[in-house]
């Protein structure tokens, strides 16, 4: 594909990818996010989701302005998000939320570090959450966390990318899989508003952008 043509379908993949989004916030009130229960859980649950989404609106942007290593490294801290909203929701002790919930100040940053890291999360996740959830999560950290530690850390990824050039192909992988964990996160955030009829209309709106999303292989 010449230079030109795949700078086009990167663009239209970005305008998708924003299309969706918009899609995926009509599903809610223009007040903004519901919430069902209003518990500690469940706000904070909500909350780690819209910072995946502020991630994801940001990796965008990134790729948008040619600044493709900064995006790479966005779709790492927009996973985590999501991820600590599965387990708050599904693994959190009451405990856990307790710090989490705490006002923010010295002694409470210093209660959250004890707090589980990453892969205890995940581990916690796949134990408790819903395959539906739990599954996708892992099939990204399985395949993607090592390559994304190193545009986060300024490894030899974001180093040779920046000399040798972020091939379109990569940077279409890296919009797709956003878009892909952006989707999760609205659906959890349709799980917490407690209305099946706005969970089905957002968990099906993939249909109508597969173009822009992960393939989802079918089950045997």
């Amino acid at each position: 594909m010449p230079d030109q043509a795949r700078a086009d379908a990167t663009r239209q993949l970005l305008l998708r990818a924003e299309e969706f989004e918009s899609a995926l916030a009509a599903c809610f009130p223009k007040t903004g996010i519901v919430l069902a229960d209003t518990t500690a859980k469940h706000n904070l649950c909500a909350t780690a989701c819209i910072v995946s989404v502020e991630h994801a609106f940001v990796l965008r942007s990134a790729f948008g302005a040619a600044a493709p290593n900064t995006g790479a490294a966005l779709l790492r801290l927009q996973y985590e998000a999501l991820l600590r909203a599965a387990w708050l929701l599904y693994a959190a002790n009451p405990n856990q939320l307790e710090k989490l919930a705490r006002t923010l100040n010295l002694e409470a940053e210093q209660a959250a570090k004890n707090l589980p890291g990453y892969l205890d999360m995940l581990d916690a996740v796949n134990k408790h959450a819903p395959e539906g959830l739990s599954a996708p999560l892992s099939e990204f950290n399985q395949y993607s966390r090592h390559a994304l530690n190193s545009f986060v850390h300024g490894g030899i990824h974001p180093l040779r990318r920046a000399q040798d050039g972020f091939p379109v192909e990569l940077a279409a992988r890296v919009v797709v899989m956003s878009n892909g964990l952006l989707h999760f996160a609205y659906r959890v955030l349709a799980v917490l508003s407690g209305s099946k009829p706005r969970l089905d209309k957002v968990t099906h709106l993939y249909l109508e952008f597969k173009e822009c999303l992960p393939v989802i292989e079918p089950k045997p």
